[in-house]
């Protein structure tokens, strides 16, 4: 009997009227309850989870998972379970993950970045690659190269390579990649930025083009005198 004054809930009443009973704490607490008694590997799929949550009424249900965390693998490492017996495979980037992949693929390797996102270094390199970004970590952390360097202030390459052979413009040749790798700061400074930016000695504004006609680049014409072929001047 119930005690006088106290509801008694009905069948298919909740007890606990309108709140909701799992809420953000109740499933942690239920996902660290659940993340004890699975051996191994944690399944990171609603479907997986469903199927192993089969009388276990003291495990969260994955549509309350999936509304706090957006993911079951986040839940788990949200949990604090050790980040092996997750995977992140085909799980969308959040935009904190993209932000810190953006802020360290210059001076972090993709393995220790991958390390910090719970990701294999290959689905790093992904991301930040063709099938993401369309960057790469090499040219993330703002160098330039010489032929971009030229192509930016449309000065010939060798004007570029001959800052750098005299050590006006301070770089660093990268052997493996063929390439120099030059801080912008570099390009602000006066005598680096003036000589960029001079004229070139010779070129279609200095120099006629070659149209490659002979007689019309010398100024020469043919004509016929008694029956003979001559050149003149034009």
């Amino acid at each position: 009997m119930p005690e006088p004054g106290v509801r008694s809930p009905r069948w298919q009443a909740s007890p606990y009227g309108n709140r909701r009973y799992w809420t953000r704490e109740a499933v942690l607490e239920g996902l660290r309850r659940a993340a004890s008694e699975i051996a191994g590997p944690l399944p990171c799929g609603d479907a997986a989870y469903t199927h192993l949550k089969k009388g276990h009424m003291d495990w969260p249900p994955a549509s309350r998972v999936l509304g706090y965390f957006h993911g079951m693998a986040r839940a788990w490492l949200a949990v604090g379970v050790e980040p092996s017996r997750v995977t992140l495979r085909n799980l969308d980037w959040t935009e904190a993950e993209v932000t810190y992949l953006l802020e360290h693929s210059g001076d972090r390797t993709l393995k220790a970045i991958g390390r910090v996102l719970h990701r294999s270094a290959s689905a790093v390199r992904s991301k930040l690659g063709s099938k993401g970004l369309g960057l790469k970590a090499r040219t993330n952390q703002g160098f330039l190269s010489a032929a971009e360097i030229a192509k930016e202030y449309r000065c010939p390459y060798h004007r570029v390579r001959s800052l750098l052979a005299a050590g006006t413009m301070k770089g660093r040749y990268d052997k493996r990649r063929n390439c120099w790798r030059v801080d912008p700061a570099e390009l602000r400074r006066p005598a680096v930025e003036a000589f960029l930016r001079a004229p070139k000695t010779r070129s279609y504004r200095t120099v006629p083009p070659d149209v490659g006609d002979y007689y019309e680049r010398y100024g020469l014409k043919r004509t016929l005198r008694d029956g003979r072929l001559v050149r003149v001047s034009a």
